[in-house]
C-alpha cells in the first residue's frame, strides 16, 4: 500500500514539474518574440528612412552615383580671432577674464554621403551637428590709463550650436596599396548654421550673423572599408559677428566615420 502512495506522488510531482517546466519554456519564448519584436520596430523605421534617403538622393542627383552612407562623429578644437573696430556699447569688459588665446574643444556627429560624380570625381556631402567651443583672441582693446587697463566693449560668445553643411572634393593620393588602405585629400566649402539664440549681451546689439561661410581641408585614411579615420582645418572666410565686429573662427576636427549599413 506504502509503495503505491509512493509511485503515485512520484507520478503527481513528475505531472506537475512537466507543466511548470512547458509553462517556462512558453513565457521564454513569448519574451524572445517580444524582444525581436522591438528590435524590429526600432530597426524598421530606421532602414525605412536609410532607404527613402537614398532613393530621393538618386533620384535628385543623377549624376552622383555609387553612394555610400556614413554615420560620424569626433572632437573639433577652434578659437575665435576677434577685432572689434570702433564698435562702442555701455558694456566694458576686462580682457583679462575673457581674453583666451587658444583652442578649446567641442564635439561633433552626424552623416556624410560618399559617391562618385560622373563616375570619374570622388565627392562628399556631409551635414554635422557641431557643438562648437571657442577660446577667444582679441585683436584690439581699449584701455583708460591710469584707471583702466586693457578691456572691450564687446565680449564674445564661446560655445555655439551650429548645423554644419559641407562639401567636400576627393583626391585620392596614391601613396600605398589602394586595394588595402586609401588616403584621400579633401577640400570643399563649409556652411555653419547657428541655432540657438546669442547671450544676452550680445542679444542686445544682435551682435552675431545667422551664417558662417568656412573653407574645410584635410586628410581622410580609409581601412579596408572598415573605417575611415580624419583630420581637418577649417578656416572662416566670412565673420561670424555683424559690422564693425569682426570675428573669425577657425577649427581642427579630428573623427572616425563607419558605413551605416555595418551599424543598421
Amino acid at each position: 500500500m506504502k509503495s503505491r502512495y509512493l509511485i503515485f506522488i512520484l507520478l503527481f510531482n513528475n505531472l506537475i514539474f512537466n507543466n511548470l517546466y512547458s509553462q517556462i519554456k512558453v513565457s521564454q519564448k513569448e519574451n524572445d518574440k517580444d524582444k525581436l519584436y522591438s528590435a524590429q520596430q526600432i530597426s524598421d523605421p530606421i532602414q525605412q528612412l536609410k532607404k527613402s534617403f537614398q532613393t530621393s538622393w538618386n533620384k535628385t542627383f543623377v549624376d552622383f552615383t555609387d553612394n555610400t552612407t556614413y554615420l560620424l562623429a569626433g572632437i573639433g578644437w577652434s578659437k575665435q580671432s576677434i577685432t572689434t573696430g570702433g564698435y562702442s556699447s555701455s558694456f566694458n569688459y576686462n580682457l583679462s577674464d575673457i581674453n583666451s588665446n587658444s583652442f578649446k574643444p567641442g564635439y561633433f556627429a552626424g552623416l556624410r554621403v560618399d559617391g562618385k560624380y560622373k563616375k570619374i570625381h570622388n565627392y562628399s556631402f556631409g551635414m554635422v551637428l557641431n557643438d562648437l567651443v571657442t577660446g577667444n583672441n582679441y585683436k584690439d582693446s581699449k584701455s583708460l590709463t591710469p584707471f583702466v587697463g586693457s578691456f572691450s566693449n564687446f565680449k564674445a560668445d564661446d560655445r555655439f550650436l551650429n548645423l554644419s553643411i559641407v562639401a567636400h572634393y576627393k583626391n585620392l593620393l596614391t601613396i600605398s596599396d589602394t586595394s588595402k588602405y586609401k588616403f584621400y585629400l579633401v577640400v570643399g566649402p563649409s556652411l555653419d548654421t547657428r541655432l540657438l539664440e546669442q547671450s544676452a549681451n550680445n542679444l542686445v546689439n544682435s551682435n552675431y550673423s545667422r551664417f558662417l561661410l568656412r573653407a574645410d581641408v584635410g586628410f581622410e585614411f580609409e581601412n579596408k572599408n572598415f573605417y575611415t579615420l580624419f583630420l581637418h582645418y577649417k578656416q572662416g572666410l566670412t565673420s561670424f559677428t555683424k559690422s564693425p565686429i569682426s570675428a573669425n573662427i577657425n577649427s581642427i576636427e579630428f573623427g572616425m566615420m563607419v558605413k551605416a549599413s555595418d551599424l543598421f
